[in-house]
């Protein structure tokens, strides 16, 4: 694209949006990538709806696992540490922004630097239990973002059960720099990162519905922009 005969807003604008497409483009999952994703995500559907569903739970977690693992790494901005240990609990992995991160964090809606993921690996969907211990586990590590992932979800909608006492937790503090957000990320979530969607937009969009106290559906109503880039 030619700069010539552009004001200086015009300008401005021009440069703010090819840095908004570089990032777009680093977060989300190239050619190679995706066909690589497929697989996994082929995988651990298979061992929970397949012809023989896998009834080891350690062979569908190592799956769950490494989905997950590859999806934190791919996004190119997080440095992953697995498995770290503090005097009170095992985290599952430890996010921190990494040079590309750092760089990029006009883009990035991630509050600090440091967060926290899990992947819980059941038969059902993960109950108010294991909100609540998670939430305590962020509390005590002083991080504002939790990814729970999972392949069945949370119980309930709105207000009810573990996707309520997310909106109840993320409320307990006046101050919305200082709330905790609990991210569910389950298999209708896997799914739309298969047809095109990133991992970050994801958890943007949740993150937006638990500001507004709404469904995160709402805010995909519109085909991601990777998805029209492609069709053109």
């Amino acid at each position: 694209m030619s700069n010539e005969g552009l004001t200086a807003k015009e300008l401005l604008l021009s440069q703010y949006y090819t840095e908004e497409k570089k990032f777009r483009e680093i977060t989300r999952l190239d050619e190679k990538d995706h066909e690589q994703y497929k697989h996994l995500l082929q995988e651990l559907v298979g061992l929970h709806e397949g012809s023989v569903i896998a009834q080891n739970t350690v062979v569908k977690g190592k799956a769950l696992e490494n989905l997950v693992k590859f999806l934190l790494v791919k996004s190119s901005v997080f440095e992953v540490y697995e498995n770290i240990r503090n005097t009170t609990n095992e985290i599952d992995e430890l996010l921190e922004l990494n040079h590309i991160g750092r760089k990029l964090k006009d883009f990035i809606t991630l509050p600090g630097e440091l967060y926290l993921s899990e992947c819980k690996n059941y038969d059902r969907k993960i109950s108010v239990t294991w909100v609540g211990k998670f939430y305590t586990l962020l509390e005590s590590n002083a991080s504002k973002i939790g990814i729970l992932f999972s392949y069945h979800g949370f119980t309930g909608r709105n207000w009810n059960d573990a996707t309520g006492l997310t909106r109840k937790l993320f409320l307990l503090k006046e101050d919305l720099k200082d709330r905790t957000y609990i991210i569910d990320i389950n298999k209708d979530d896997f799914k739309k990162i298969e047809q095109g969607h990133s991992l970050l937009e994801l958890i943007d969009i949740k993150m937006k519905a638990l500001r507004v106290q709404t469904n995160f559906e709402e805010f995909l109503r519109e085909k991601h922009p990777a998805l029209l880039e492609e069709a053109e």
